[in-house]
């Protein structure tokens, strides 16, 4: 009997209200997957962030389990926002796990691949600056370039406030090309995996277009041409769903309208927690409280011991996060006219678990998501957040069709509410394999037969 292959498909940033407005006519395979398969709602971690859904979704673990919170590590002793690489999760992906052992694999633009390490397969890996060692095993490049298949990372395609077009037409082609590069090594995997990543780039710059009393026709719209190509590799995808082979597509992030970023390092130094340095940076001598890295919607304390220039006696933590949390509570959005903030966090009451040191002291919960914490200045200074539109929501969606998965032709089944560690234990359904133990999440599946 032939074994078990799974395929998986991440539409980074698809949201399930624009899968509706859009519409069978322009998503027939999105619509195809959701009429036929199993599907449901997937609540993404209490910060919806790429690397932190994604390392949950393929490590099984949740983010105080595998220790993941942004791109970059979140305390670093000299301040700096460094980058995370696939060294970082405390938790294996399920690729390098044992049970995988003997099954192929193909990953294709998945952060947290980066650098390589080797696998039974072929890895295009997701890295965070510009290098030509992005592959295993390194003559792959050479290989999809003869087949004409040439893929692109991120950081290659990156916006800056130019033409629409010339935004637009790079970040569409580079998820055609990773399309391509994924259905090629697909032929001889048991597991492929494939992250695109046009729907969330597209969606950060041109959500106003989406907006009633937009001049840009429904069918030139940048955000629908990033679905269309995701729809057609998903389609291509679900025709080779089979008796054997099972098909999931999810995102970890939804989306939805950006009014402004607010900086709440403002805020800090309007209460005197935070002193600006000549270079717009805090001057960390006479800092107490400092926003962290991007994604992580936090804030940090200064503490002695952990930063280089630590003002915050570990003692006199308790009382300083207090402080600075009512401070933040207090404040009034003035773009608003009510609270920028409907709560802040200790960060033991949103991630308890073995790593919830590497999380922010304090977690940020916006009252009105379309006015969102700025983010360490050091790294949103260089992203132009300032001209987005658009940023991340926790509800997405996940479904999948094949003999891993309940659903039918009459309409599918509704498998409910999940979260992104139930995608681990789903993919080793999916490949006809035991769960394994240590994996807390839940099995996807709608109620399929074994």
């Amino acid at each position: 009997m032939p074994r078990r292959r799974a395929i998986v498909l991440i539409t980074e940033g698809a949201a399930p209200e624009l899968i509706d407005r859009f519409g069978p006519g322009r998503l027939p395979a999105f619509h195809r997957l959701l009429s036929e398969g199993t599907r449901g709602t997937l609540r993404n971690e209490p910060v919806p962030y790429e690397p932190p859904g994604l390392i949950s979704a393929f490590s099984g673990h949740p983010p105080p389990v595998h220790g993941v919170f942004s791109y970059w590590k979140v305390h670093d002793p000299d301040y700096r926002p460094v980058v995370l690489d696939s060294s970082s999760p405390r938790r294996p992906l399920l690729w390098h796990r044992p049970e995988l052992s003997g099954r192929r694999v193909a990953v294709v633009n998945v952060f947290g691949t980066h650098p390589v390490r080797p696998v039974d397969g072929h890895v295009i890996s997701y890295p965070m600056r510009a290098t030509t060692h992005a592959c295993h095993p390194r003559g792959l490049p050479v290989e999809l370039a003869g087949a004409g298949i040439r893929p692109v990372h991120d950081v290659a395609v990156w916006f800056s406030g130019q033409a629409r077009e010339d935004f637009v037409s790079p970040v569409l082609r580079a998820d055609r090309e990773r399309s391509a590069a994924a259905l090629r090594l697909a032929d001889g995997a048991d597991l492929t995996v494939l992250n695109l990543t046009a729907i969330d780039r597209l969606s950060h710059v041109y959500w106003q277009e989406l907006e009633p009393g937009s001049p840009v026709p429904e069918d030139d719209l940048a955000v629908l041409r990033a679905y269309q190509v995701a729809d057609e590799t998903l389609g291509r995808l679900l025709d080779r769903a089979d008796a054997h082979t099972s098909v999931l597509a999810f995102s970890e992030i939804g989306f939805g309208p950006l009014r402004s970023y607010c900086s709440v390092n403002d805020v800090l130094a309007e209460a005197g927690l935070l002193e600006p340095g000549p270079d717009g940076r805090p001057d960390w001598s006479r800092t107490t409280a400092f926003e962290s890295v991007q994604g992580s919607q936090g804030v940090n304390i200064n503490l002695a011991g952990r930063y280089r220039e630590g003002s915050v006696p570990p003692g006199d933590l308790p009382a300083v996060l207090d402080k600075v949390r009512g401070v933040l509570l207090d404040h009034v959005n003035p773009l608003t006219g009510r609270p920028l903030l409907a709560d802040a966090l200790p960060r033991e009451e949103v991630y308890p678990g073995p790593e919830v040191a590497e999380a922010p002291d304090l977690v940020l919960f916006p009252a009105d998501e379309r006015y969102l914490p700025l983010g360490d200045p050091f790294w949103s200074g260089r992203t132009h957040r300032r001209l987005q539109s658009g940023w991340h929501r926790r509800e997405s969606y996940w479904a999948g069709l094949g003999p891993a998965f309940a659903g039918a032709a009459d309409g599918g089944t509704d498998g409910g509410t999940a979260v992104p560690h139930d995608i681990a234990p789903t993919i080793m359904t999916m490949l006809g394999l035991p769960v394994p133990p240590d994996l807390p999440g839940r099995t996807l599946d709608g109620g399929a037969p074994p």
